[in-house]
């Protein structure tokens, strides 16, 4: 039986492990269906995934970085860029 503490073993072991989502949390994140997400890892489309054994899951960083990737910003008017005096 192990008797140290969650923090004894990481500093051990040196390593700070993220938690990561499953297929779910992530579809919940980005308000999609679970079917969407699915069909977008098999079209190699959408954020990067972990693949552990049959196990799914996303890097809270990597579904940031995906959601920053995809913004879309609306274009300024015309009055804004410099046309008008």
């Amino acid at each position: 039986m192990n008797t140290s503490l969650p923090s004894e073993r990481n500093d051990a072991t040196g390593l700070e492990l993220e938690t990561l989502l499953t297929e779910r949390e992530y579809a919940r994140v980005i308000k999609r269906s679970l079917a969407s997400v699915r069909r977008d890892r098999l079209l190699k489309q959408g954020c990067p995934y972990v693949k552990l054994g049959a196990l799914v899951r996303y890097r809270p960083k990597d579904v940031t970085a995906h959601i920053e990737q995809n913004l879309q910003r609306p274009p300024r008017p015309e009055s804004e860029i410099g046309g008008a005096e």
